[in-house]
């Protein structure tokens, strides 16, 4: 049922070693078949995250097919929940959904509404992002009641750097340094087509951390999309 609470947070159970839930989000349980409105807030090569229109909660939706990766934050696509579950590389992710298809373009969504339907899900600044202060989560330690993917709204600065062969971000969260791998296509192509190795972004500016799949035991934090104050 769209919208059903379930016993999920942003931080896990303090026996698998994380840190205690600290705040009860929305999770979607819902039948294949059913079509959901999502508004966007990142894309990965087969998977889109955004925040379910109907319920408020915020989705990973996984797919066999390609994502467009003209996608945008705050655009507004039609997914149908399917049963492929193989399609979700990490079974435990509570946000995880299985879509037929690929997200399909239906709309925006603007201004207050947008506004609305983020700042519920911001992730509290006085606690580890994803459960844990470092780069990484072991694998081992994830269930089923730890977040995979959070939207944060860091006080300070946030600036994006191309260095070490790849793409980061950097900014504050708790007081604490934090450098993430950054994976928006969309930030990467605009400092590219600028010539630039350093971008500081908007102050408002949130991020949408995830954990990507497990690699050698661990899952790694990455800053999957930088999302604008709309």
């Amino acid at each position: 049922m769209v919208g059903q609470m379930l016993n999920g947070g942003f931080l896990a159970g303090a026996g698998a070693g994380l840190r205690p839930a600290a705040k009860v989000m929305p999770r979607l349980q819902d039948l294949p078949g059913t079509v959901l409105q999502l508004m966007v807030v990142s894309t990965g090569e087969r998977h889109c995250a955004g925040i379910d229109l109907a319920s408020g909660a915020l989705v990973r939706a996984w797919s066999q097919f390609l994502v467009d990766q003209r996608l945008r934050p705050y655009d507004l696509v039609a997914v149908t929940i399917g049963d492929d579950f193989d399609v979700v590389p990490d079974p435990s992710e509570p946000e995880a959904v299985v879509i037929a298809g690929a997200p399909e373009l239906v709309g925006r969504v603007k201004g207050r509404r947008a506004e609305r339907l983020i700042r519920p899900l911001l992730h509290p600044e006085n606690t580890p992002l994803l459960g844990s202060h470092g780069p990484t989560v072991p694998f081992w330690e994830r269930t089923p009641d730890q977040p995979s993917a959070a939207l944060a709204a860091p006080k300070g600065p946030v600036m994006a750097t191309f260095e070490n062969g790849g793409m980061w971000s950097h900014f504050l969260w708790g007081g604490r340094a934090q450098v993430l791998a950054c994976a928006d296509p969309r930030l990467a192509a605009s400092m590219q087509r600028a010539g630039r190795d350093t971008a500081v972004l908007r102050p408002g500016t949130r991020l949408l951390v995830a954990l990507q799949p497990p690699v050698e035991g661990h899952c790694h934090k990455v800053v999957e999309a930088l999302v604008p104050l709309h």
